[in-house]
């Protein structure tokens, strides 16, 4: 089986199935895979840094990473985290422009990297996966727009439930009738997500569990009470 062919089938086999590439043919597939290269990175690499030349797309396989940018004084802020069919880089495919964000492995990390020069002719014989990706576009631009609302003035319990919530639902796996982060996160990096000190997040986890309404263990996440956490996100609690 030659290099494209086995790539096709392995993402046919993993990926999900609303992703930009599980909703072409597999002859369609076979050709976008035609000239991609697989990256694979250990914990801390980046795939990509801020300003780093926008010539390519990525797509990843395997792995959770996150998106951050440095503010004015010098913290890291992460925008949002990636795992498997998520695309990077989409937005330089289209103006080729400079990088914007970081994107660094938080576990183990496979991806798919894309070539510009090879991506855009394909997607001009084949609108429906460039309007997929446009899709995908507004779906980040609608998270990260989440995320500036709830950096407001709201209390720190309530901006802390909403992100949570906000990963678990795109993140989320259901484990012995409890939903859970499908990776390990550290209480840093969950506060550079939501814009509160490792200590604030520290604090407000260990009342929640306190109270019963989460647990956490070695980096997880664990919901409790989802109808109880989704009631200090609305300010009910």
């Amino acid at each position: 089986m030659n290099k494209a062919a086995d790539l096709t089938e392995r993402v046919l086999e993993t990926l999900p199935a609303d992703s930009v590439l599980g909703l072409l043919s597999t002859a369609e597939l076979k050709e976008f895979l035609d000239f991609a290269v697989v990256k694979r990175l250990k914990r801390g690499q980046a795939l990509v840094k801020a300003d780093d030349p926008g010539d390519s797309m990525m797509i990843v396989m395997a792995g959770t990473l996150k998106v951050c940018v440095r503010s004015s004084t010098g913290r890291e802020v992460v925008l949002d985290y990636l795992g498997p069919g998520a695309m990077i880089g989409e937005i330089a495919l289209f103006d080729g422009k400079p990088r914007t964000a970081d994107v660094v492995a938080i576990d183990a990390v496979e991806a798919i990297v894309l070539q510009r020069r090879f991506v855009l002719p394909f997607l001009e014989k084949n609108p429906s996966a460039a309007l997929r990706i446009i899709e995908m576009l507004c779906d980040k631009l609608r998270r990260t727009n989440a995320l500036v609302s709830d950096g407001a003035a709201v209390p720190m319990g309530q901006k802390l439930a909403r992100g949570v919530l906000r990963l678990l639902e795109e993140h989320g796996v259901r484990e012995d009738g409890a939903l859970s982060l499908g990776f390990r996160l550290s209480q840093g990096d969950l506060g550079n997500y939501v814009n509160l000190s490792r200590e604030n997040v520290n604090r407000q986890l260990g009342e929640w569990e306190q109270a019963g309404l989460v647990e956490v263990s070695r980096g997880r996440i664990a919901i409790l009470d989802e109808e109880g956490l989704r009631r200090v996100a609305d300010g009910d609690a």
